[in-house]
């Protein structure tokens, strides 16, 4: 009897220490993984701080670009005309201290009719911007709307790449209702403005990341600009709505928002405690077993 007594309760012992270790296990776990998610969540927003404080200094040096595009605009909707003398003038003025933009153009009516410098840009003397396929989408946006667009990137007619920044312009009319005068128009040499914003320094902050919006002819994805080697599993994205378009900033910590290290101590830490509840549980009922088959044993010799 005494035999089959500590066989039961000695299987009662194992299947109440399976119990607990499935207890612990799940709980345990539960709470490493509430401390992961935490921490995701923590990355994901200064991942997210990061991304709108690079977009909010991109539009910054966009602005910076605009208020030049401005002066030009302000002279045309006050009434004056700007000959040909004054406008080479002005925008040689305008570039003297910027190697960003690489041409300045005028386009009455969206047709361009002045462009500086001209040398290696006579190309695009005469294109409408209102009907050419790559430029009217962006073009006609900026019209109807009354701000600025930026178009492109993509290849430009006088060669190389770059970005336009159509400011529209509009005058008094006789009937004195705003009238389309045309565009201001910017020609951002694309790669430079990219190192004027200082997007390397999200590498060096150990991010991947890639900036995109939608292609306003075809819908497909344009990329902007991206790291060296754009690795974008389980990426962020953060919408950044500028005038008339919408860009996607992309990014992930390199080492993903938990590294493997993180990931697999974690699991570790929900093994090892287990198993050691477990033993400690398992250990605990054994000795309390003893004491109880001891104080049997005492009282029967009494």
């Amino acid at each position: 009897n005494t035999a089959m007594d500590k066989k039961k309760y000695t299987g009662r012992i194992r299947n109440k220490t399976i119990l607990v270790f499935i207890v612990m296990f799940i709980g345990i776990n539960c709470a490493v993984h509430l401390q992961i998610m935490n921490r995701i969540n923590e990355e994901k927003l200064k991942a997210t701080y990061t991304a709108e404080a690079t977009v909010r200094r991109i539009e910054a040096q966009i602005n910076k670009y605009l208020s030049k595009s401005d002066l030009l605009k302000q002279i045309i909707e006050s009434g004056s005309t700007i000959s040909d003398e004054h406008f080479t003038e002005l925008s040689g003025f305008m570039m003297a201290d910027d190697d960003v933009i690489d041409v300045i153009e005028l386009a009455k009516g969206g047709t361009v009719s002045s462009v500086y410098p001209l040398s290696g840009n006579e190309e695009a003397m005469g294109l409408d911007m209102l009907t050419d396929p790559d430029r009217k989408t962006s073009a006609t946006i900026a019209k109807n709307s009354g701000e600025y667009t930026i178009a492109g990137p993509f290849q430009l007619v006088q060669g190389g790449d770059g970005a336009l920044l159509f400011d529209p312009v509009y005058v008094k009319g006789e009937n004195g209702q705003e009238e389309f005068w045309g565009f201001t128009i910017l020609v951002i040499d694309w790669e430079k403005f990219i190192d004027e914003v200082k997007l390397e320094k999200l590498e060096e902050a150990s991010y991947h990341y890639q900036v995109w919006k939608k292609n306003p002819v075809t819908g497909k994805k344009l990329t902007i600009a991206q790291c060296e080697e754009p690795v974008m599993n389980n990426a962020l994205e953060v919408v950044c709505e500028i005038p008339n378009d919408t860009w996607y900033f992309e990014i992930v910590p390199q080492g993903g928002w938990v590294s493997t290290t993180q990931a697999a101590g974690g699991y570790f830490l929900v093994i090892a405690l287990t198993i050691l509840v477990t033993l400690g549980y398992w250990q605990f009922e054994l000795r309390r077993y003893r004491d109880q088959v001891h104080a049997e044993e005492l009282e029967k010799a009494a």
